[in-house]
């Protein structure tokens, strides 16, 4: 996961709460309308450089992916709020239609999560400042965490982010940018550091963390190659 940094609600989003104060009852994530949720997307989806919070993988437009609610809306104690709390809310993908060849339905990410209580203790939120520290990303495409962290374990099974489908696309990234690009150690930290860029569109590239470690890795390695015994494992 890479960190996320929210902005302001929606003017759509707050403009449909002024209007809908008056009636309490009114005030729930399901009688929002299409424009406050499109709006929504719209502004996550910038936030996030177009990728996933759960994944990173590419989310292109706001009909690919959903509305996340971090702390699931039914959670007790239950917050007649919750679900209308910005704050609350990421980007993740897929949108309404998974992948055809995601069996089950929804293997890993946000859906698999589902509404799974979670806390502090249990669960790493990407908007989280140090949640960069606490995944780290491997050459092979896995992502693991430190022993002591059981909030960071616990999340990588929540949402099963060590998936073999989600692992293999990772790998393919890591691979394609890292390992077959006959790097130099100087080119593999440069690459660490430009990655977590957005290009003038605005998009982060796919899976950009994992590749930014992989890239500090590798750049370590090669330099230690002439040492004895230094090996690529």
């Amino acid at each position: 996961m890479r960190q996320i940094v929210k902005g302001a609600e929606p003017e759509e989003l707050r403009k449909w709460k002024e209007d809908n104060a008056t009636v309490p009852a009114n005030l729930a994530y399901g009688a929002l309308h299409g424009t406050e949720t499109r709006a929504i997307r719209r502004q996550m989806l910038v936030e996030q450089g177009y990728l996933c919070a759960y994944t990173m993988q590419r989310i292109r437009t706001e009909v690919d992916c959903h509305i996340e609610h971090i702390v699931p809306q039914n959670q007790p104690p239950k917050s007649s709020m919750r679900d209308l709390d910005y704050s609350n809310m990421i980007a993740c993908f897929p949108g309404t239609k998974p992948p055809p060849e995601w069996n089950p339905k929804y293997p890993y990410g946000a859906q698999q999560k589902g509404g799974t209580y979670i806390d502090a203790t249990n669960f790493v939120s990407p908007l989280s400042t140090d949640v960069e520290g606490r995944f780290h990303y491997a050459a092979d495409g896995s992502v693991h965490s430190d022993t002591s962290d059981a909030a960071a374990l616990n999340s990588i099974e929540i949402l099963r982010l060590n998936h073999d489908a989600l692992s293999e696309l990772r790998r393919a990234a890591i691979e394609e940018r890292v390992l077959d690009a006959s790097l130099s150690a100087e080119e593999a930290e440069e690459l660490a550091v430009t990655i977590l860029s957005p290009s003038s569109s605005g998009m982060l590239p796919e899976f950009c963390t994992a590749i930014s470690q992989v890239g500090v890795w590798y750049a370590k390695t090669m330099r230690s190659r002439n040492k004895p015994n230094a090996t690529f494992e």
